[in-house]
C-alpha cells in the first residue's frame, strides 16, 4: 500500500522561509568577535597610581632614634566601564604595603541625568577638603601627605552612600551625598574620628550622615571650596548614647605664573565625647582643628613653554593641627596632640604622570618635643 505523500502547507513554507530570512538577518547584523572584543575595549578605561616611601626615621612618632623605613605603601589599579552613555562604573583597588593589605578605594555608578547631573551611588569618597577625592601622588609635591589631612580631614575616607554630583556652569561645582556614619568607638586622642570610617566594609548603618561640598573656580587660576559634614556616629555601641559628629572644611588654591599657593581649614565637632572617653578609654576632644598654608614655585616653568614636560618644584608648608582642641568638661587636653610640622622640599616631575620628591620635616608638638624627619619618594599615575 503506498503512503500518501506528505505535502507542505504553504504557511509552513512562509515560516519556514521567514526563520532562514531572520538567520541570515541575525548573522548580518550581529559584530564579529574582533568588533565587540573591539566595543569592549572603548568601554573600559584602566588607570591606576603608586608611591614608594623612605622616612628616616619611620613616620607616627615623636622619638628621634625610631627606625628608618622604606616601603611601597600604595599601588592602586582602577578601572571605568561604561554600560551605556548615560551608566558607567568606576573603582579602585588599593594594594598598600606591597600588597599586604588590600582595601576597596571605592566603587560607584554614575547616571547620568543630563550632560551637569549625575546620580551616584556606592562606596563614595567623602567631598571633604581638596585631597580626599584627588589625593593621587603626583598631585602634592611632599612624600607624605599634609597631616592636617589625615588627622582632621581623615584621607583617605569612604562610605556607603548615594547622592548627585554636578556643576552649575561658570566654573561652578558640587556634590552632596547620604552616607554610612562614622563609629564613635573606634575613635582616639591621637588621630580623633579617623579610625572611626568604615571603609565600605560591613559598614554600620545605624547613624547615617550628610555630606556636601561646593567649588568655584576661575579662569584666572583661583579655586576655593568648602565642605560640611554631619551624622551620627554612636551606631547603637552599648554606653556610647547620643554621639553626633560635624566637620565643616575651606580651601583655597591659586595657580599661575609657575606659582602655586594652597591654604586649608578644617574643624571637627563630637557631641558626646565624655561618653566616647568613657567606653574608649581615649582622650577624645569635643572639637579639633587643624590649617596649613603652603607655597610652591616651577623652577622649569613648563606651564609657559607649549612644549615643555618637565618641572621642578620648590615647597614649603606649615601645618598646626590639635585633636585635643577642646574638651568635655572635666577632662584635660594632652599637649601632645597639639602638634606643628614645618616641611620644605622638591618635586620633580620628569613628565607630568611621574614625581620623584625629597623633603625635610621638622615637628614640635606642645611637650616641646621636637623631632626631624627626612623623606625620599616615587610616585607615578596613569
Amino acid at each position: 500500500m503506498t503512503r500518501p505523500t506528505r505535502r507542505s502547507s504553504p504557511c509552513s513554507a512562509a515560516a519556514f522561509a521567514a526563520a532562514i530570512a531572520a538567520a541570515a538577518l541575525i548573522h548580518v547584523a550581529a559584530p564579529s568577535p574582533a568588533r565587540a572584543a573591539e566595543e569592549a575595549e572603548d568601554r573600559l578605561r584602566f588607570h591606576g597610581y603608586g608611591e614608594s616611601h623612605y622616612n628616616n626615621p619611620q613616620t607616627g612618632t615623636m622619638d628621634q632614634s625610631a627606625t628608618s623605613e622604606a616601603d611601597v605603601h600604595r599601588f592602586v589599579l582602577g578601572w571605568t566601564y561604561e554600560f551605556t552613555p548615560d551608566f558607567r562604573l568606576d573603582a579602585e583597588l588599593d594594594y598598600e604595603h606591597a600588597a599586604r593589605e588590600l582595601e576597596l578605594e571605592y566603587a560607584h555608578i554614575d547616571y547620568d541625568l543630563s550632560p551637569t547631573l549625575s546620580i551616584r551611588f556606592g562606596s563614595l569618597l567623602m567631598p571633604v577638603g581638596p585631597l580626599n577625592e584627588f589625593h593621587e601622588p603626583p598631585l602634592f609635591y611632599s612624600v607624605e601627605r599634609p597631616y592636617v589631612q589625615r588627622s582632621i580631614i581623615p584621607t583617605t575616607w569612604q562610605e556607603n552612600g548615594l547622592g548627585v554630583v554636578g556643576r552649575a556652569g561658570n566654573g561652578v561645582g558640587y556634590r552632596a551625598y547620604l552616607v554610612t556614619g562614622l563609629n564613635a568607638v573606634n575613635f582616639d586622642g591621637a588621630d580623633g574620628i579617623r579610625e572611626g570610617r568604615s571603609g565600605s566594609s560591613e559598614a554600620k548603618a545605624e547613624d547615617l550622615a550628610g555630606v556636601a561640598r561646593l567649588e568655584y573656580a576661575t579662569t584666572a587660576g583661583l579655586s576655593l571650596g568648602a565642605s560640611g559634614y554631619y551624622g551620627g556616629a554612636d551606631q547603637s555601641e552599648p554606653g556610647l548614647g547620643d554621639v553626633k559628629v560635624g566637620m565643616v572644611a575651606l580651601d583655597a588654591r591659586f595657580r599661575r605664573g609657575g606659582v602655586d599657593l594652597r591654604g586649608v581649614f578644617a574643624r571637627d565637632f563630637l557631641e558626646g565625647a565624655d561618653s566616647v572617653a568613657a567606653v574608649t578609654g581615649e582622650n577624645v576632644g569635643e572639637a579639633m582643628q587643624g590649617f596649613y598654608a603652603e607655597a610652591a614655585y616651577d623652577l622649569l616653568r613648563r606651564d609657559a613653554k607649549p612644549d615643555a614636560r618637565r618641572s621642578l618644584f620648590l615647597f614649603a608648608r606649615y601645618e598646626r593641627f590639635d585633636t585635643n582642641e577642646e574638651m568635655p568638661a572635666g577632662m584635660t587636653a594632652d599637649p601632645a596632640f597639639d602638634r606643628r610640622v614645618i616641611t620644605g622640599g622638591v618635586a620633580y616631575l620628569p613628565i607630568e604622570k611621574i614625581s620623584l620628591k625629597a623633603d625635610f620635616e621638622h615637628w614640635e608638638d606642645g611637650t616641646d618635643a621636637t623631632l626631624n624627619r627626612v623623606n625620599l619618594g616615587a610616585a607615578f599615575l596613569f
